[in-house]
């Protein structure tokens, strides 16, 4: 691997896990998007849960900051298997370098052998690997 690229969980987070939290996430923003649009609403759905309206504003809250959290948690674990791939390709970038090719050809050349998608990920996903490459010398 490489010099911690991420933590023991993330590596060991099977491909069912990521379902079931990227599952439980939109689920969570579901339950976001009806609690921001119905705050303080008496006919709200949340009243079966929560009788008192006032809450709505701390239930919003607690939603949303659990929803970020698990797709950090998610974002992360991608993040770190990316590094590691390019961790485990360190001496090839190297050698290409020294061919004079140079960090976008690179960056490209690595996304098109991930098979990575046309569009916005495989713009995020660029936009990583080209720091990587900036602070590889």
């Amino acid at each position: 691997m490489g010099q911690g690229s991420c933590p023991i969980f993330f590596e060991s987070m099977k491909e069912t896990t990521r379902k079931y939290l990227f599952i439980l996430v939109v689920v969570l923003l579901a339950l976001d998007f009806y609690a921001i649009f119905n705050a303080g609403n008496p006919r709200s759905l949340f009243r079966f849960i929560v009788p008192d309206p006032r809450y709505d504003y701390i239930i919003t809250l607690v939603l949303s900051i659990a929803a970020v959290a698990l797709a950090l948690v998610l974002t992360a674990e991608r993040t770190g298997r990316l590094k590691s791939l390019l961790d485990m390709n360190r001496d090839f970038i190297q050698e290409l370098r020294g061919k004079g090719r140079s960090d976008g050809e690179i960056a490209e050349s690595f996304l098109n052998e991930l098979k990575a998608p046309a569009g916005l990920l495989r713009s995020l996903a660029r936009a990583r690997v080209m720091r990587y490459l900036s602070k590889l010398k």
